[in-house]
């Protein structure tokens, strides 16, 4: 019944587009057969004629019996060429695997088949080819042998279809069969954010550099702007063909060719072009591995390897998670260290190859392409997360992501993140909201586990801050906001986040520091300096002694009186005006009302009409005047001041 759905929305939706590949040992027919049906000889190098042999990948445009056009890779078949075949697999939806009538199933048709295994290919046909060279006798025996090699594949129920390109018996079927798995095959989504694995660079006159690939994802249009990846190079789209023919966009399961512009970058296959600044490189992956069942050798931890993603060949080691090695058929948790940048998304598949000598091992799938560090080889803890991001519903691997990267905002990043739908990502945020497990800030997706964790922080952070600085009643916010970016917030949601913390209580936030609710307990000789000096400033008024005579009056106790005056200025009731300088605040908020109401009654005054206000010398009065300058609260023009407005600098209480 699901295959019947399938069968038909994939009727009802003509926009779809599908690669269709070939697959087989070398010397099979791959490339006549790809002639056959298309009318392209797809070996193009002069080498490859020469040697008849194909070597690198081949494309060709294919029309359907339907009229609608797709694209067929082929690829070589030869094991020395092996890398070539990986750089065309990962863009397949359904395979023509070609087995010679007259030899039956050979080493690299098992491996081609164990590569598009572990690629996740669902959809193929076992095409026997050279049909007009074995009588139906042996043509019989091949396919029941060919059936055995089959069991537990992908093809194991796969149509069989024997045909003679040299003859055309059988062609007219195999388009039709073709025409018949597209039906069933998976399309790749239209939506989201545009991605192409490059496979071909090559210069036209008059145009420019121009790539080719299939595009995995989004669509492609003349005048976008994108990035090659992974070096994140910005270029921008002269022109767009698709399987051969111009055209204003391209969709994912297209072959294209795109022209660029811009960017100084040398191109080279395995990068990808994508959207601008839509990725980010990564030489750190979470993976499940899947050992091949014939591997005859297992797979260690630190093992070097060959990693083959998109068109991408990778250098990278292995590190276990669990174990010390995989055998043929196991399959395991592990990180891959790569050694060079590249691009990958959850759920993207790869293969992995022996460094050398080369022979494929397994392959696998991608968990998290940005893990925030190396785990702990035998961590409980990382086994049971990592099964989450892998197996969770899509309410927990959101939270999940969010809880590493709350910075996320669009829909569509999470989507891309986590390799699930507009839809599902949609319904988990709701869902989450409506449990109170997530809230949003200034657009951002917050877990309220997250935030918690944060308060603890923070909490931590003021504590350590507070044990250093006993005397302090503030602290300053950049302690926070510092502490909040090293958790991994950009500067803007860190003060999202730091704000929603001053709304809960956990801190008071007062210009550029925040106080708690913590109390200063005093020894009994430190409080008896702390009322001692507050009574001194509060009756010398605007005549006080200056710092150096305060802290010579108690003798051989300066240092409990330079933390006396710090924790008066911090709780307000002193401010230092100079370096030897300090009033009380009531002294300094009566100089604030004796300036005002000069300025009010003669619109400007001098320094002397000050110095008599406050009953004082010129001494102190021009020091409590400078002050109010720098504190913006006067404003000296020539030998006068005028007082300014205290909406501009607020008051002293």
């Amino acid at each position: 019944m699901r295959e019947t759905n399938e069968r038909c929305a994939r009727e009802a939706n003509v926009e779809d587009f599908f690669i269709v590949g070939t697959a087989g040992h070398i010397d099979h027919g791959k490339t006549t057969l790809v002639a056959a049906l298309t009318g392209v000889d797809t070996d193009r190098m002069k080498e490859e004629k020469e040697r008849g042999i194909s070597i690198d990948l081949g494309f060709a445009p294919f029309r359907l019996p339907s009229g609608k056009r797709i694209g067929i890779v082929d690829v070589p078949g030869h094991e020395r060429f092996i890398r070539n075949m990986l750089a065309g697999a990962g863009g397949m939806d359904v395979i023509l695997l070609i087995v010679d009538a007259r030899e039956g199933v050979m080493p690299q048709t098992r491996e081609h088949l164990a590569i598009l295994s572990l690629l996740s290919v669902t959809a193929g046909i076992v095409v026997f080819t050279k049909k007009d060279l074995v009588d139906e006798e042996w043509l019989a025996l091949v396919k029941e042998e060919t059936a055995s090699e089959l069991k537990g594949t992908f093809l194991a129920d796969a149509p069989f279809l024997a045909v003679s390109a040299k003859t055309g018996d059988g062609i007219e079927a195999l388009k039709n069969e073709i025409e018949e798995q597209l039906k069933i095959a998976r399309p790749r989504p239209r939506e989201g954010a545009f991605r192409m694995p490059i496979d071909r660079i090559f210069s036209v006159p008059g145009i420019g550099t121009v790539v080719t690939g299939t595009v995995w994802r989004g669509s492609v249009a003349i005048g976008d702007t994108l990035s090659v990846y992974p070096a994140g190079e910005r270029v921008r789209v002269r022109s767009v063909e698709v399987h051969g023919q111009s055209a204003d966009r391209a969709f994912a399961g297209q072959r294209a060719a795109v022209s660029l512009t811009g960017g100084k970058l040398e191109l080279a296959r395995g990068m990808t072009l994508a959207v601008y600044e839509g990725y980010e490189s990564t030489r750190l992956l979470d993976v499940r591995i899947q050992m091949l069942r014939d591997c005859d050798r297992p797979l260690e931890h630190r093992q070097r390897v060959r990693v083959y993603a998109g068109t991408a060949e990778l250098l990278g080691r292995v590190l276990m998670l669990g174990t010390q090695s995989l055998q043929a058929g196991e399959e395991g948790l592990a990180q891959i260290a790569l050694e060079q940048d590249a691009i990958f998304e959850v759920r993207d598949h790869f293969v992995l190859r022996s460094y050398s000598p080369m022979h494929t091992m397994g392959g696998g799938v991608v968990i998290d392409p940005h893990p925030p560090r190396l785990h702990r080889r035998h961590s409980e803890l990382v086994r049971d997360r990592l099964l989450k991001k892998e197996q969770g519903s899509p309410e927990e691997r959101v939270l999940d992501s969010l809880s590493q990267r709350p910075m996320v905002q669009a829909v569509d990043d999470l989507s891309a993140l986590l390799g699930l739908g507009k839809d599902e990502i949609e319904q988990a945020i709701e869902t989450l909201r409506g449990e109170n497990l997530l809230l949003t800030t200034s657009g951002f997706l917050l877990p309220r586990a997250y935030l918690a964790d944060c308060v603890t922080h923070a909490k931590r952070a003021l504590e350590t801050y507070f044990e250093r600085n006993k005397y302090d009643v503030f602290a300053p916010k950049s302690l926070l906001l510092q502490m909040l970016r090293e958790r991994g917030l950009d500067t803007r949601f860190a003060e999202d986040v730091f704000l929603l913390m001053s709304e809960m209580g956990v801190f008071t936030l007062e210009g550029e520091r925040v106080r708690t609710d913590r109390e200063i307990a005093l020894q009994p000789s430190e409080r008896e300096i702390y009322e001692r000096l507050l009574d001194t400033l509060h009756t010398s008024a605007f005549a006080p002694p200056s710092i150096h005579e305060l802290e010579t009056r108690e003798k051989n106790r300066d240092r409990v009186v330079k933390n006396m005056m710090h924790l008066l200025e911090q709780e307000g009731k002193i401010s230092i005006i100079s370096p030897d300088l300090v009033l009380s605040t009531a002294a300094l908020r009566e100089a604030d009302r004796l300036a005002r109401e000069l300025s009010e009654e003669h619109g400007s005054f001098t320094m002397a009409q000050f110095r008599d206000a406050i009953g004082s010398s010129r001494k102190f009065a021009l020091a409590i005047l400078e002050y109010f300058d720098r504190q913006k609260r006067t404003k000296r023009v020539g030998d006068v001041r005028t007082y300014l407005k205290e909406t501009v600098q607020g008051s002293f209480d």
